[in-house]
Parts: C-alpha cells; sequence; structure tokens
C-alpha cells in the first residue's frame, strides 16, 4: 500500500487596488490566486487568508474557503484586505486546511491583475488540476 501524499502549490495570479464602500472602507486590495491540490488526498475546510504589512480594519474577505478541495482539483478565490491609501502592499497569503497550515507565500509587490488578462471568470468554481 502507499501512503497518502498531501501537496499543495498556490499561484498568486494578480493584484489589484479600489474602493470598498460597501463595508466603509476606504482603499482596499484584491489579490486572485489558485489553489492547487496536486496531492493524493482530498482537503477538507480549504481555506486561503491574505495578510498585508500595512492592514487596517479586518476585511470579510480576507479569508475565503471551499467546503473541500478534492485530489487533483483548483479553485480560483479572490481574496481582499484594507489596505492604507497609496501604499505599496506587501502581501501573505496562507493556505490551511481544517485550521492546519499548509503552505505560506510572501510577495514583495504582487503585479497588476488587468496587465495579465484581467481577473479570472471561475472564481470560486473547484475544477480539475492540469499542470
Amino acid at each position: 500500500t502507499t501512503s497518502p501524499i498531501q501537496s499543495v502549490n498556490l499561484a498568486i495570479l494578480g493584484c489589484n487596488t479600489s474602493i470598498d464602500i460597501t463595508h466603509g472602507m476606504g482603499e482596499v486590495t484584491n489579490a486572485f490566486v489558485t489553489v492547487i491540490n496536486n496531492g493524493t488526498i482530498d482537503l477538507p475546510n480549504a481555506c486561503a487568508i491574505l495578510r498585508a504589512i500595512d492592514e487596517d480594519r479586518e476585511h470579510p474577505d480576507k479569508k475565503i474557503c471551499v467546503t473541500n478541495l478534492p485530489s487533483q482539483q483548483q479553485v480560483s478565490l479572490k481574496l481582499t484586505v484594507d489596505s492604507q491609501y497609496k501604499v505599496d502592499t506587501i502581501i501573505q497569503i496562507d493556505v490551511t486546511s481544517n485550521e492546519i497550515t499548509l503552505l505560506r507565500l510572501d510577495k514583495q509587490s504582487c503585479r497588476d491583475i488587468s496587465l495579465f488578462g484581467g481577473a479570472p471568470s471561475d472564481i470560486g468554481v473547484v475544477k480539475p488540476f492540469t499542470p
């Protein structure tokens, strides 16, 4: 028998800034990421959590979860943090399963998503991973 392999990858697709008046916040930083489960076991309660060095109040979309991320599947997510106006934002993204951190990725600067095809149209859709 073989033991199950837990393997997670994270791709930061890009970032942008916007204004979030619906939550009473000024400038926010959005990060678009793809969480990839390329292991052999499913990841229950799989979450991506965005942090920023200049983060102010906690945004409701700083942590996005899917109930289950099956083996060999991926999901693209849009994460948001309240960030300071016109300050370069250094970001960190954690991937967790059942509150256990599986992967942490820091990015000193995040490329503008609009320069690279824009935001993905399949945000939140779990779909097969193809390398």
